[in-house]
């Protein structure tokens, strides 16, 4: 190839890459198994997922590279405690991936936007304002104590066979297991299941 095409290509991928970094970010932070992770977050599209890893990583991305610069994500690390906190602009295609330790207690709070909790063993707290709540549950055989509730929409629990609509829906089911699970929705689709599940 000639010098001049090699040039030239190497400066499409430096750009491409630049375009790239200028609507996405990240960080990462050692984090152990076993801990409790708070999360206070902006409204936007969130996957959250366990990992084999001791640590935490946050990933977000939004649509217009000028957005990129309100974006704000920390992950505040005390000992067995993550405390997870975001904002910026989510009329602007704001999305978030968050892994943590795939053994975790996870206490939630989210204005609005839809939320998909998976691969995560541990107690989890969960409230969403508005949008569509997924948690991947694992084993129903896990749970002690288990309450889902919402104002408005649909609540799917196949892990515990329970399927109901309409308005002000919820349910209370008591196991043997270790965990105790609360999930709230305003309104929305509220989805408990477990991966092997077809939703």
């Amino acid at each position: 190839m000639r010098p001049w095409l090699l040039a030239a290509a190497a400066m499409l991928t430096v750009t491409v890459s630049a375009q790239d970094s200028r609507t996405s970010g990240s960080l990462e932070r050692a984090f152990a198994a076993s801990g409790s992770v708070k999360m206070d977050l902006v409204a936007g599209d969130y996957h959250i997922t366990g990992i084999p890893q001791d640590r935490v990583r946050i990933d977000w991305s939004v649509r217009d590279a000028e957005a990129l610069a309100k974006v704000q994500a920390r992950a505040d690390v005390r000992d067995h405690e993550l405390r997870i906190t975001t904002n910026g602009p989510s009329n602007n295609g704001l999305k978030f991936t968050i892994q943590v330790p795939n053994q975790s207690d996870l206490y939630v709070r989210l204005t609005a936007g839809d939320l998909t909790i998976e691969d995560v063993r541990g107690n989890k707290d969960v409230e969403l304002r508005a949008g569509d709540l997924r948690i991947d549950v694992g084993r129903a055989d896990d749970y002690k104590n288990v309450d889902a509730s919402l104002w408005a929409g649909d609540l799917k629990a196949s892990a515990f066979q329970v399927f109901k609509g309409g308005l002000f829906r919820s349910f209370d089911w008591t196991g043997k297991g270790a965990y105790r699970l609360h999930a709230h929705l305003m309104a929305g689709d509220l989805y408990l299941y477990s991966k092997s599940d077809s939703r």
